[in-house]
Parts: structure tokens; sequence; C-alpha cells
């Protein structure tokens, strides 16, 4: 349930991941923002996307997450 939230989030932002990329971004974030496993992970993803200042941190997070995704594998084409 949680990831259809990250999927309307990412909707939103105008970002487009395959299925594993968001699976690896979901983790991440619950992780980073220390939802996961908690009661009600999706109610409270919600609630922190509908803060203001969780809202910021969560974009900013998924865009240098993504940053960092795309400067690793240029990296790795060059091996």
């Amino acid at each position: 349930m949680s990831k259809l939230v990250l999927d309307r989030i990412l909707k939103e932002l105008d970002i487009y991941l395959s299925e594993f990329e968001k699976d690896e971004l979901y983790f991440e974030l619950s992780r980073a923002f220390g939802f996961i496993g908690s009661y009600r992970e999706c109610d409270r993803f919600e609630e922190m996307w509908s803060d203001p200042i969780y809202k910021e941190a969560i974009k900013k997070y998924i865009e240098e997450w993504i940053s960092f995704r795309r400067r690793r594998s240029v990296l790795e084409a060059y091996r």
C-alpha cells in the first residue's frame, strides 16, 4: 500500500522509475525517515508527505538519490 503512495509522489514530481528502482527507493526512504516496519506505515508516509517540512526533505532525498544513481551508473559503464 505504501508503494502506491510512493507512486503518487513520483507522479507528482514527474519522475518515472522502474519497479526495481521504486522498490530500492522505497526501502531507502523508509529507512531514512524512520517509518520502516512501523504500525500504519502507509498512513505515516502520507502524513509525512502532507507536512511541508517533511515534504521538502522527501523531495530533496528523492532528487539526491536519483542523482547518485545516475553518477554511479555512469561510473560503472566505464569499468
